[in-house]
């Protein structure tokens, strides 16, 4: 305190003797009753001074090397600062040095709050308290909160010179947003970057989708050494500080201690409470993310009760910044609802987390060029199961919709790998929906890509249900496995460039297997087809249906990088002669390939489900690659298997239709339930010949993706020759099932039969 009451000192005596003072006040009696009025009418070694109030305005120091400052300039009475208010208003940033002040630029002694940032020359939002490009300033005493940008939600520093100079002492950084980085400070400088020792800085409970406190994310930079009395945890990893350089931190006191133990949220609940049980949930999801403490040997869960969390409605702050060995598990897809409200993405990952995993909720309107809904860079070991993906948007057709994994080619770290699984990806605009970056292994399993469409109020009408990216210059290092998936009814209508994929676009050295999917009335109307590959790509089709898709099935493009592509037991509308191809690949065209209809039923919840008469049944191969690993159930809940064969397609047909009743075997006179559809409840009526030659016998319960609810068997029920079970719509643990469809199975001494029953809601 002495050494700063000193160069205040010395600073009032040199202004005095060699510069003026522009007073400003709200109340009439100074110079200017705006402090923007007093900068503009101030010059080089000037200082405005100004008395307390709240001021809203957003002030540009203009290329003047000025002081400007609260009271606290003269008095050091901390309550200057918290009195002396810039509210931005909401109206952009709320501080803008970007015209080459020099290093005896000074701020002091004011809250900054409500800034919005400034577009910068990325056209990135960015600076939401205070944007700085190639200029410098030393900030002294003053609190920078409740702002929001991009980058940098309080502070962004972009300096490429060796001129400038950004001196802090003596700030509070707190409660700021940044929807890409740096929720406190956002850096890219060239220059140094300074931290006073001794009067130090507070950081903390800033939020952002990398980088909490601070982001330094720029290479070959000299680190920067930060010095700080408080953050919000006292050992921060890269949930707090990412960092591509090697920046250090000095940290004297924790603002919270973390728990290392799972964590409950409920939009009825409080940040303030313990969270460590249901009945005393936090609030909120980016609190809980910020609380927690996990690693390899303890992984933890954040259960995230049923309801909808967002901005407006909990005060929810998306993008959520993932972190390694943590589980974000919801109650449901159909009741757990994530909603960003077009604001951003709802889930970052630029700092190389990984063994997280994202289960059991929905995930909607989201809004964001590189992921509309996830961003990840090089994730590893990470698990997305089901989950809905619906309503989330790129604002530019060159973006991505849903899932994305963009790369930063300078690091190509090992151990990539991705699985998604029982995920619906559905109706969602702009770009592909998914697009996978370089990942070593990644895993489609049992999921639906469906109607994705262009955004139409872009420029560019691109879009596309699936994009498979390796890298051009490794070969032999990028896989991934689509299993069991329906890829039908996304568009692409952009006409920058020609062949365009709708469905599927496998690139760059990618090495892909697709195994029994239904890729099916994709539309690319202008120029396109269903299926891209191109750049040296290694795919191969088992048991697949391509059919329908406008205006042909398949276009292969080997002029810069020879493709190889495999056909096996699939339906390829046209047959190998109708896919367009240019330049030099491999078509590999093996056993049981089919060019004709796959008669789907084409109607009801499953309309790409095969009818009684199509030539898909049976007509598929278990001869498949050694990692093939095929999933127990289909895409309605049916055992994957039926007899002896596989089908074609992502559904296995049952010996009857979707909606037709097969024959009950001999013994079982009665099996069926009353009422169906049914609200609350429903009776399960079975009736056995010989019951006790049928001593095995079980009852289990099954929804629409194959996971058992509940089960009924010899631990727990006794079956008679007439039985009547009595089903609430709940789960083994009492808990209410969603409306749907679900299936009821009967065995019997190792045989079973299935019946189909339907819970509504009025």
């Amino acid at each position: 305190m002495k050494r700063l009451i000193i160069f205040v000192l010395l600073l009032v005596i040199h202004s005095s003797l060699m510069a003026d003072i522009h007073i400003v006040s709200l109340d009439g009696t100074g110079d200017f009753t705006s402090i923007q009025d007093g900068i503009d009418a101030s010059s080089n070694g000037d200082t405005v001074l100004v008395y307390p109030g709240t001021y809203y305005e957003n002030i540009n120091f203009n290329g003047k090397n000025i002081t400007v400052s609260s009271l606290y300039l003269t008095t050091q009475i901390d309550s200057f600062v918290k009195n002396t208010i810039i509210d931005g208003n909401y109206n952009g940033s709320v501080v803008k040095l970007v015209n080459g002040e020099n290093n005896t630029t000074f701020l002091c002694g004011f809250t900054l709050q409500n800034g919005t940032g400034t577009l910068d020359r990325w056209e990135i939002i960015s600076g939401g308290g205070i944007f700085l490009y190639n200029s410098s300033l030393n900030i002294v005493g003053c609190i920078i909160q409740s702002n929001v940008a991009t980058r940098g939600g309080g502070f962004r520093i972009e300096i490429r010179n060796s001129s400038n100079i950004v001196n802090f002492k003596n700030v509070t950084i707190k409660y700021n947003h940044a929807y890409e980085s740096g929720g406190g400070i956002s850096l890219t400088s060239d220059s140094p970057v300074t931290f006073d020792q001794i009067e130090r800085c507070n950081i903390y409970f800033n939020t952002a989708g990398s980088g909490n406190e601070f982001a330094h994310h720029d290479f070959d930079q000299d680190p920067v050494h930060i010095f700080v009395d408080t953050l919000t945890v006292l050992d921060p990893d890269e949930f707090f500080i990412s960092s591509f350089v090697d920046d250090t931190i000095n940290i004297q006191h924790g603002k919270i201690s973390p728990i290392n133990q799972d964590l409950y949220v409920s939009p009825d609940g409080d940040n303030t409470n313990s969270g460590i049980t249901e009945d005393e949930p936090l609030k909120n999801i980016y609190f809980a993310l910020t609380k927690i403490a996990s690693d390899s040997l303890h992984p933890n869960t954040i259960h995230i009760a049923e309801g909808t969390y967002s901005p407006s409605s909990t005060g929810e702050k998306y993008p959520l910044n993932l972190r390694s060995y943590i589980t974000l598990q919801g109650s449901d897809k159909e009741l757990t609802k994530l909603d960003a409200e077009e604001l951003s993405c709802l889930f970052y990952d630029w700092d190389y987390q990984k063994n997280y995993k994202i289960e059991k909720l929905s995930v909607i309107n989201g809004n964001n060029l590189l992921g509309g809904a996830i961003v990840f860079v090089q994730p590893r070991e990470v698990v997305i199961e089901e989950v809905k993906f619906e309503f989330n948007k790129s604002p530019q057709g060159y973006g991505c919709s849903v899932i994305n994994f963009p790369t930063i080619s300078t690091f190509l770290i090992n151990s990539t790998s991705v699985l998604i699984k029982d995920v619906e990806i559905i109706n969602n605009q702009g770009g592909g929906a998914v697009k996978t970056g370089p990942s070593e292994y990644t895993r489609i399993e049992n999921s639906f890509i469906k109607g994705n469409l262009p955004n139409y109020q872009s420029d560019d009408l691109q879009g596309c249900g699936l994009s498979l990216g390796g890298h051009p210059y490794y070969e032999n290092r990028w896989f991934s496995e689509i299993i069991n998936t329906e890829i039908t009814e996304n568009i692409n209508e952009t006409t920058e460039w020609p062949n365009v994929a709708s469905a599927l676009y496998v690139t760059n050295k990618q090495n892909a297997v697709f195994v029994n999917c239904t890729i099916g009335n994709n539309d690319a109307p202008l120029s396109g087809e269903g299926v891209g590959i191109k750049y040296g790509s290694n795919v191969a089709f088992y048991n697949c249906i391509l059919y329908g898709d406008d205006p042909r099935e398949m276009y292969v493009d080997g002029r810069t990088y020879p493709n190889t592509v495999t056909f096996s037991h699939t339906l390829i509308e046209g047959g190998q002669w109708d896919i367009a191809v240019q330049g030099t690949n491999t078509l590999n065209w093996l056993d049981g390939n089919l060019d004709t209809n796959p008669m789907w039923e084409g109607i009801g919840e499953y309309p790409y489900y095969l009818s009684s008469n199509s030539p898909c049944i049976d007509a598929g191969t278990l001869d498949l690659p050694d990692s093939i690993e095929i999933p127990l159930y289909d895409l309605a809940g049916n055992p994957r298997i039926y007899g002896d064969m596989i089908d074609m397609g992502a559904y296995e047909w049952q010996g009857y239709g979707i909606d037709d009743e097969p024959e009950l075997p001999e013994n079982i006179i009665t099996f069926m339930n009353n009422p169906n559809p049914f609200t609350d409840h429903t009776n399960i009526i079975c009736s056995i010949k010989d019951i006790q030659s049928n001593k095995d016998i079980s009852l289990k319960i099954y929804n629409s993706r194959g996971q058992l609810i509940t089960s009924f068997g010899k631990d727990n029920f006794n079956f008679s020759p007439y039985t009547e079970i009595y089903w609430e719509g709940t789960d083994e643990y009492g808990n209410a099932v969603t409306s749907g469809t679900y299936f009821y199975k009967l065995v019997y001494n190792g045989d079973a039969v299935v019946r189909k029953m339907v819970k509504v809601s009025y």
